[in-house]
């Protein structure tokens, strides 16, 4: 370890994620007037905001002195703010939420980070089903804790519940899912969630502690063919919502979401605290600006017929040219069975040989798969279909 450097944070830093990695590359070939490639690599949306997003910017910096936008929030955000989302999820899922339950953060990685920070020690465990978004297991050891990772199911990629009881014992403090999945676009069922929620609470009873469900939803509305996504803290008391608009209405970049801590949770008033704490420590808080943008956005629909379009349109052609392709019901992703059983070879040899940037599946804890995220132009769709027939042509189709 060189003299002052954390090595955890230094080889946090030193080994990017794929996801990043590619994207990087393609945003410095973009930045060298190169345009000749299909950049499928990171879940940017393409999608416009709604012009209602910009219309409630412009009333808020119309409406609100200078302080109260670019002034520091609260550390949980608004109070108003808080209100509305509270509002929206009673709406929309009979939820009991309270403003005093909610806390605003820098997207679902302030959510996600401050909440594994508030609820784990050291040396515990944190289960999660493969595959998953790679951060998840940054965020967990940056907590000095250990990601237990659970298969699930082949071919649906749903919960497998019996591997998740077998991986379960007196370290582990909590499960992570992702509804609809990052990477696979697998919609769990109502079944596996109230099948899991019955296992965590019985687990929790013999090993005389709580198990936290966190459950990550940026995607949340994002489903198609007519498909219901679970409302997770419907189905298990000690669940912890984390959100993000980053996806629902495409301001990635702003870093807008929030935790919302039921008050159903075992503890929930100290939970809620220690999740304040670490948004202290982590500087997870969301800006002042979107608290009160979203004030007025807050019910505003995602482009899902869009994204149902995109996906429509790359599943499709894809599978015509003769890809194993994951039929997804959710997110904006494509799972796909690479065409050789190495999957960063694969990755390396389209980026190469097609200017195709794709993301390998080894980041997601699982291999020989490789992920597309079609949340991209249908022009960008529909002229990388040839430079992916080409490619499947080269090695042939499958070999293995």
């Amino acid at each position: 370890m060189a003299d002052g450097v954390d090595s955890l944070m230094y080889d946090l830093g030193a080994g990017k994620s794929a996801i990043r990695e590619v994207f990087e590359q393609t945003m410095e070939l973009k930045q060298q007037g190169v345009t000749d490639f299909w950049d499928y690599s990171i879940g940017n949306p393409n999608v416009p905001v709604a012009p209602q997003v910009t219309e409630a910017i412009r009333e808020a910096l119309e409406d609100y002195e200078s302080v109260d936008l670019h002034g520091y929030p609260p550390n949980n955000g608004y109070l108003t703010t808080r209100q509305a989302v509270a509002a929206n999820l009673n709406r929309r899922f009979d939820a009991h939420a309270r403003a005093g339950e909610i806390a605003m953060t820098a997207g679902c990685a302030g959510a996600i980070s401050s909440t594994i920070a508030a609820t784990t020690r050291a040396g515990e465990e944190v289960i999660i089903p493969t595959p998953y978004y790679a951060e998840y297991r940054m965020w967990v050891q940056a907590w000095h804790c250990n990601v237990v990772e659970v298969p699930t199911q082949s071919e649906t990629f749903q919960l497998d519940i019996d591997a998740i009881e077998e991986a379960i014992n007196p370290k582990t403090r909590m499960v992570i899912i992702n509804t609809p999945n990052n990477p696979t676009g697998a919609v769990y069922t109502k079944d596996s969630i109230i099948a899991l929620a019955a296992l965590l609470r019985r687990k929790s009873k013999e090993l005389g502690q709580t198990i936290y469900l966190l459950s990550d939803e940026p995607y949340r509305e994002i489903v198609y063919d007519g498909k219901q996504n679970p409302w997770v803290a419907a189905y298990y008391e000690n669940t912890i919502v984390c959100y993000s608009w980053s996806k629902s209405l495409s301001l990635a970049g702003e870093r807008v979401g929030y935790v919302w801590v039921p008050g159903t949770v075992r503890h929930a008033e100290r939970v809620y605290d220690a999740i304040l704490g670490a948004q202290r420590v982590t500087a997870t808080v969301m800006n002042s600006l979107f608290n009160r943008v979203l004030e007025k956005c807050v019910d505003l629909p995602a482009p899902v017929e869009e994204y149902a379009r995109k996906r429509d349109l790359l599943y499709g052609g894809l599978t015509d040219i003769g890809y194993d392709v994951v039929h997804p019901d959710g997110a904006f992703y494509l799972w796909v069975r690479a065409l050789e059983p190495d999957d960063d070879a694969f990755q390396a040899r389209a980026a190469n040989e097609q200017r195709l940037y794709v993301v390998g599946s080894r980041d997601f804890a699982c291999r020989s798969y490789f992920r597309l995220s079609y949340c991209v132009s249908d022009e960008c769709i529909k002229t990388s279909l040839p430079a992916f027939r080409r490619l499947f042509e080269s090695y042939g189709g499958y070999a293995w």
